[in-house]
């Protein structure tokens, strides 16, 4: 299975991964043969990208942090609580609070599982499979910082409603592919008020929660908004928050722009260490991602290309990678089914010196 930019996409492949709408419609189902219209129909709903079956390569089973039905049902009822709030009613605080405990519950089941984010979303469904990431990622880092369950339905709750205030900001620039312009980013900037305002009059949430939905613009250094809070002045669930925010914006597909990859999404956030992030909490995010996920084909120092079949929790830079081709070309290995594994936190003369992608693949 390969990830597939839409534009890169042709008649004759196979499906790999059914694709859902946020509102639980299938578009595509998996196994399915594309056509010219199937296409043409991805590309009217801005679908960036395609998960295509790949016979080339051997099948490797990339771990759900969560389930395909959570993110789904999730996705779905963030959705009806913001069309809720644009006409005017409460939020349906109670369905929130009772997904969240869901989320929570089958995170802590899985505590030691790596984060492989490879969902695909329709860019007008960006917010939702969005907000229902961000939430993994922070309950996940709250889970690592040792956060006990009322905390973690806290930080969740927050998370995924971080982003409602945006009901009230205009399509046209929520959706807009290019720079705002200074007008536009102060539009933009009011959700944070607005959504403070919405979820701190929600029956029974928490107001550590609401403060999420306020603060998660809110820079280390105290360069961000609304309110220009640094350090410690702002909440350590909004710090988790931020980070979230910033790892899943930068790794998913838009239609104007690729997905990072995971190790290169890290650097940046790196960088963003001690002035717009704080390091403590960014490193205990790091601890959850793969930063070479499964499934990823790579370029080996030896000049062998290979696939990432498992991870290493004591080392995340050094996956376990079967070697699947040597200089571009079949490997004898391979015309001889016999598989070569190679553990690269056990085998320091080998190493990764690159991700391959769909485009500059050459077997």
């Amino acid at each position: 299975m390969r990830k597939v930019l839409t534009e890169d996409l042709e008649p004759g492949m196979k499906v790999a991964k059914t694709l859902y709408l946020s509102d639980g419609r299938v578009l595509l189902n998996a196994g399915v043969i594309l056509k010219d219209s199937y296409i043409d129909r991805l590309k009217k709903k801005d679908i960036p990208a395609l998960f295509i079956a790949d016979e080339s390569l051997p099948e490797v089973e990339i771990p759900e942090v969560i389930s395909d039905q959570t993110r789904l049902e999730t996705s779905k009822l963030l959705r009806e609580c913001m069309n809720d709030i644009e006409l005017g009613n409460e939020l349906n605080s109670r369905k929130i609070k009772k997904a969240v405990n869901e989320m929570v519950d089958e995170l802590t089941s899985k505590r030691h599982v790596i984060v492989h984010l490879n969902d695909i979303r329709a860019y007008d469904d960006y917010t939702f499979g969005h907000s229902v990431n961000v939430t993994a990622l922070s309950i996940l880092t709250g889970i690592s910082l040792g956060y006990n369950k009322l905390e973690l339905r806290d930080l969740g709750v927050g998370s995924l409603l971080h982003d409602v205030g945006k009901t009230f900001v205009d399509d046209s620039i929520l959706l807009k592919p290019g720079r705002l312009t200074d007008e536009e980013f102060k539009e933009v900037q009011k959700h944070s008020k607005k959504g403070y305002d919405i979820v701190k009059d929600a029956e029974g949430i928490s107001m550590p929660s609401a403060h999420i939905a306020y603060q998660h613009h809110e820079k280390y250094n105290g360069t961000g908004y609304p309110r220009g809070l640094k350090g410690d002045e702002i909440i350590e669930f909004a710090q988790i928050v931020t980070v979230a925010d910033v790892y899943d914006a930068i790794t998913t597909d838009r239609v104007y722009r690729n997905a990072m990859p995971a190790h290169e999404a890290l650097h940046v956030l790196e960088d963003m260490m001690q002035a717009e992030l704080n390091p403590d909490i960014a490193q205990t995010l790091f601890k959850n991602i793969a930063i070479y996920p499964i499934g990823s084909l790579v370029e080996l120092n030896t000049g062998e290309a290979g696939l990432v079949v498992d991870v290493n929790k004591e080392d995340l830079s050094s996956p376990v990678v079967r070697i699947i081709s040597s200089k571009g070309d079949k490997s004898d290995q391979q015309e001889h089914d016999k598989i070569i594994e190679v553990d690269l936190m056990h085998n320091e003369e080998v190493e990764i010196k690159d991700v391959i992608t769909d485009r500059t693949r050459k077997f």
